[in-house]
């Protein structure tokens, strides 16, 4: 079986107008995500089979052999025209004691063209920093190009920078805390941040030209051309294409689900569960 997702947009204070021309939005702010595939009660995005009929993404979470009370992984598109605010996501084991939610949010960011980030140094002292007002000076800044990922784990200190367009990959999980958010003043979080903080070398975060990236939760492909995707994975289309013989565009995002393989025509990212989703299941999947 092969589902489209339906996306939603979201406009951001920070974003670009370009979401609005790729997805011809009738929005008069500028749209700065578009949730590509979500279970999030935040936004709950639709999936439709070829004959119209539509689902609720929750109620295929049996396909994947899963008992949760959401899909777990949580798709987006973003474009920004601004700094995002500096933030950090809490772990599983924070978000679930503190926060009463089912997980925090791991994440990654695929480039779909050259973009600037900032992460965290590994010597930064993040208090000294908020209480000196330094921060956005002190946070170490990097320019991607377009094909390379950033691996974003829990704890990582970050914001993405104007010009930037990306596909992230995450947990299905909300839960930001900001601690500078370059003058807009909206709402800091700068306890909790300091309660999740952890220190990594982001040179160990960034790998350029992507052709595969694993961790604990999710698993991200590239693929080019032409190619078989097996059963229970989402794919992101990159370029114009075909999935079987359904024509694709791209960012249009699909679930190859049941026993059917799937020929894939196009540039494409594949994504799969990763091995902290797939020890629930009742049966490991091929």
């Amino acid at each position: 079986m092969i589902l489209r997702s339906i996306p939603q947009a979201r406009e951001m204070i920070w974003g670009s107008f370009e979401l609005n021309d790729l997805f011809c939005l009738d929005c008069r702010k500028p749209v700065g995500e578009v949730w590509l595939l979500s279970d999030h009660p935040t936004v709950r995005t639709k999936v439709q089979a070829p004959s119209g009929e539509s689902f609720d993404l929750a109620s295929l979470i049996n396909f994947f052999d899963l008992t949760l009370e959401r899909f777990p992984i949580l798709i987006k598109l973003i474009s920004s025209e601004q700094w995002l605010s500096v933030q950090v996501h809490p772990d599983d084991e924070y978000a679930q004691r503190i926060e009463k939610e089912p997980w925090g949010k791991t994440e990654c960011w695929f480039f779909l063209k050259d973009s600037t980030i900032a992460l965290s140094s590994p010597d930064l002292d993040l208090a000294k920093s908020i209480s000196s007002n330094s921060l956005s000076e002190e946070m170490k800044v990097f320019n991607i190009r377009a094909g390379d990922l950033v691996y974003v784990p829990a704890g990582v200190l970050h914001a993405i920078g104007p010009g930037s367009l990306l596909i992230e990959v995450q947990q299905s999980s909300d839960l930001t805390y900001r601690v500078y958010d370059w003058g807009r003043g909206r709402e800091l979080h700068t306890q909790k941040a300091l309660s999740v903080f952890k220190k990594i070398n982001p040179d160990e975060l960034i790998f350029k030209s992507l052709d595969c990236f694993q961790c604990d939760y999710f698993q991200v492909y590239r693929c080019h051309d032409s190619t078989y995707v097996y059963p229970n994975s989402m794919i992101v289309m990159l370029t114009e294409g075909k999935i079987d013989q359904i024509e694709t565009s791209r960012y249009e995002t699909y679930l190859i689900l049941g026993d059917q393989i799937a020929h894939l025509k196009g540039e494409a990212l594949v994504i799969k569960l990763g091995p902290k989703w797939q020890h629930l299941q009742k049966k490991s999947l091929v």
